[in-house]
């Protein structure tokens, strides 16, 4: 029997999936994916955890995207307080940490193994979805 939770969290995965798809499509994250990740975190929420994770784990992201020009998009920024909103400080910090870890050893492999030199951009919210991904297999447990 499904829980409210494993219907939460099942939901919150196919938004991942769905934004990862429009991020590796268009570059761009639809604003309805924010919303639709804000409004999954109201079901049983702990607020205390949620808006520390909303107002504090983005703030890295955001000093890269202001210290280097088009380093990162303000989607990327939203995608990351909406996750963080719905898993919290402690699961948002460690799932985009993994993400982030994920994207640098792929993308230094990618470029490695295809012999070039140039690191050029790339879509962030896949990488990210994983991280949270495997927050959720391996450390929510």
């Amino acid at each position: 029997m499904m829980t409210v939770l494993t219907i939460k969290n099942v939901l919150f995965i196919l938004v991942l999936v769905y934004a990862s798809y429009c991020d590796v499509k268009t570059r761009i994250i639809p604003d309805k994916v924010h919303v639709m990740i804000m409004l999954l975190a109201l079901i049983r929420i702990d607020w205390i955890p949620s808006i520390l994770g909303l107002l504090l784990v983005p703030l890295p992201f955001l000093v890269v995207a202001l210290v280097k020009e088009g380093a990162m998009g303000g989607g990327d920024i939203k995608f990351v307080g909406a996750c963080s909103f719905f898993l919290g400080f402690y699961g948002g910090f460690i799932g985009s940490s993994l993400g982030i870890g994920v994207a640098i050893l792929t993308n230094l492999l990618y470029f490695r193994y295809k012999r070039l030199d140039y690191y050029g951009k790339f879509a962030l919210v896949p990488y990210l979805g994983v991280g949270y991904i495997l927050f959720f297999s391996f450390i929510l447990k």
